[in-house]
């Protein structure tokens, strides 16, 4: 059994990467009968995107996934402003704030 490569997710670029745009890059989902539209807006480290869900959050972030930055949910919308991390500091941010087992 093969796994195909998602047609959303197509190779961009050095200057629009996934990870940190330099040119900004708008995204329109349309709607069908079985999800909602929607849009999603990156730009260096800002991203935008709308939720199906109405719920409300405001977040200090440190992580190998985001980076550093903060991140707020408003209702049907997420607003991301994170720089993200290298390899090597998210590893040193991993055994600085992880958890330590405690083996005897």
């Amino acid at each position: 059994m093969s796994v195909k490569e998602n047609p959303n997710n197509k190779k961009r670029k050095w200057y629009n990467s996934y990870k940190f745009p330099l040119i900004p890059v708008l995204t329109i989902r349309k709607g069908c009968e079985n999800s909602t539209g929607g849009f999603t807006f990156e730009w260096l480290f800002f991203k935008i995107w709308t939720l199906d869900q109405f719920s409300f959050e405001l977040g200090i972030t440190c992580s190998g996934h985001w980076g550093l930055g903060v991140i707020a949910i408003l209702p049907y919308l997420r607003v991301v402003a994170c720089i993200p991390c290298p390899e090597k500091m998210h590893t040193k941010i991993s055994d600085l704030l992880g958890r330590k087992p405690n083996c005897a």
